[in-house]
């Protein structure tokens, strides 16, 4: 087929129509900002883990890891070859600590252990960092509307913010997670015929994508080089990821905010463990289509777009089949209204649960905060649409979010570490490690020619060293400033020490022996995964 036909439209629209009333369905049920935001904590850690990769695979990997690809084979696998290191973390410290606070919005705990003060600066970096970021998520489904209908990008992201907002002021965090659910199967469903389709059309099939591959180096997924200045090294990779990963699944409020709507700590670690196990093969998935892409345009002698973001959805629109290219299009779309969805949803539950609730009306009813909430979803989303105009110019747009949040992960990621970690570490320190940190990473970013990667490493170190040292000039917290918090009291194994003559000792004590098996079967699978990419890597170069 050539172009979008009129049957490929239906299935858009009807599709987009469908997701959005199961959205609003769910909308219905909500009477409360818990309901709201974390969706009464009743949502099954399974569902929650699907919800976190179809996040992951939305239109910013559909249409931004292809084009990685395409360019640089699997060399950016690296980024997220550390995921399964990052899930260890989260599931041994932050799940436990978080769930055991009861908390909406995670910078609650901040106040708790450190005051006011450090809550509050922590809470508005992430609403400008995420609110950045959700304007690059909305240009992502623009720019594939924008490639399908010949319309402009700035239309198209109109267009879809209407969409987004109306959508998300409708629906709450159970509508994001169960949404997303569908969401996944469609994009992976795209992203699986892409490759089929891709494959056949050339002559040689798998033979000429290895071959290819292999002669233009597109299989080099290892650099083991030193230089803190080669973007994709191994290192940049496992040290800066790592804490890129940890940061960004455990300090920002619109990943960490599904976990939380968990009933228990072993649904919440559940859905941490399906992410740990499938990111990798998902990023796999849509690097190998950027390989297959260039393979074909190689063959064909075609000459790529300049914006390499439209790579994939300019093949899905010319050579899938007549509706199938819609009900792909179409999954782009929604997943793209979930990600916002969801974006949008935690924007709006720190600005009211951190701002609207403590300083301007803190005493209303949920009827109130539930009206607020909706209204600063619209605030939101129209603070995104104003970026998405000059998201185009940020290159490729997976990249582009991964950016913007390493300016100020690390930081919040040391403020964090500081609270849960450090008996002695107080509110002067750790305010001043994370303004300290985040000049640190502005600084090297400035003046040194490093990855981008090692900026969540500088903040982490800058962040938790600072603030452990200011914190010695004045006094140390109270006690109670330490409950709940420190993970001496939090962690599953100090968990069972503490509970092992009471009467529920034998079932805290289960849970402690599987979060520790769950931890040491991801790590085993990080070797997997490592030692594949090297064993392919051997072969290509052999």
């Amino acid at each position: 087929m050539e172009g979008f036909t009129p049957v490929d439209m239906t299935v858009l629209i009807v599709y987009i129509g469908l997701i959005a009333w199961i959205g609003s369905r769910f909308g219905k049920d909500q009477h409360s900002p818990e309901d709201y935001f974390l969706g009464g904590r009743k949502i099954p850690g399974w569902a929650i883990g699907l919800s976190v990769m179809a996040t992951q695979a939305s239109a910013i990997t559909f249409i931004g890891a292809p084009g990685w690809g395409f360019e640089g084979g699997l060399e950016r696998l690296v980024t997220f070859i550390n995921v399964p290191l990052a899930m260890i973390v989260l599931i041994m410290v932050f799940v436990p600590v978080f769930h055991r606070a009861g908390i909406y919005s995670i910078y609650e705990l901040l106040e708790r252990r450190f005051g006011p003060a450090t809550r509050t600066l922590s809470a508005l970096l992430f609403l400008i960092a995420r609110g950045l970021a959700t304007g690059v998520v909305l240009y992502a489904p623009a720019l594939v509307l924008s490639v399908v209908t010949g319309w402009s990008v700035n239309l198209t992201i109109i267009i879809m913010a209407v969409l987004a907002i109306s959508y998300t002021v409708l629906g709450g965090m159970s509508a994001v997670i169960w949404t997303d659910v569908i969401q996944m199967f469609v994009l992976w469903l795209g992203a699986l015929m892409s490759i089929f389709l891709l494959v056949t059309s050339l002559p040689g099939g798998w033979s000429d994508v290895f071959t290819f591959g292999a002669q233009s180096g597109m299989f080099n997924a290892i650099d083991l080089s030193l230089d803190p200045s080669v973007t994709y090294s191994l290192w940049a990779g496992l040290l800066g990821g790592f804490f890129l990963h940890v940061a960004y699944f455990g300090t920002d409020q619109s990943q960490i905010q599904r976990v939380l709507s968990s009933p228990s700590v072993l649904d919440a670690q559940r859905s941490l463990l399906i992410g740990g196990y499938l990111l990798i093969p998902q990023m796999l998935l849509f690097l190998f289509i950027g390989v297959i892409l260039a393979t074909y345009y190689q063959q064909h002698g075609l000459t790529p777009p300049e914006d390499l973001n439209e790579l994939l959805p300019r093949y899905v629109v010319n050579a899938f089949p007549t509706g199938m290219a819609g009900l792909v299009i179409a999954g782009v779309f929604a997943a793209a209204m979930s990600s916002l969805d969801s974006a949008l949803n935690s924007l709006s539950a720190v600005t009211v649960r951190d701002f609207y609730s403590r300083y301007i009306k803190p005493d209303a009813s949920d009827a109130h905060y539930l009206k607020a909430s909706r209204l600063a979803t619209i605030f939101w989303g129209f603070y995104a649409t104003m970026f998405a105009f000059f998201a185009g110019n940020l290159g490729p747009v997976i990249e582009a979010v991964n950016q913007i949040g390493s300016w100020f992960y690390g930081a919040l990621l040391g403020t964090f570490l500081l609270a849960i970690f450090s008996h002695r570490s107080n509110a002067r320190g750790a305010v001043a490690g994370l303004i300290t940190g985040m000049l640190a990473v502005w600084s090297v970013s400035s003046l040194l020619d490093v990855s981008w990667l090692y900026n969540n490493t500088i903040g982490v170190v800058v962040s938790v060293s600072v603030g452990y040292l200011v914190s010695l000039t004045s006094a140390a917290p109270r006690p109670e400033q330490l409950s709940d918090v420190i993970i001496e009291e939090t962690a599953p194994d100090m968990q069972a020490i503490l509970a092992a003559r009471s009467a529920n000792a034998p079932e805290i004590g289960r849970e402690a022996r599987l979060t520790r098996r769950r931890c040491i079967g991801l790590f085993v699978w990080f070797g997997v995964m490592l030692g594949l990419l090297a064993l392919l890597q051997g072969w290509a170069n052999g």
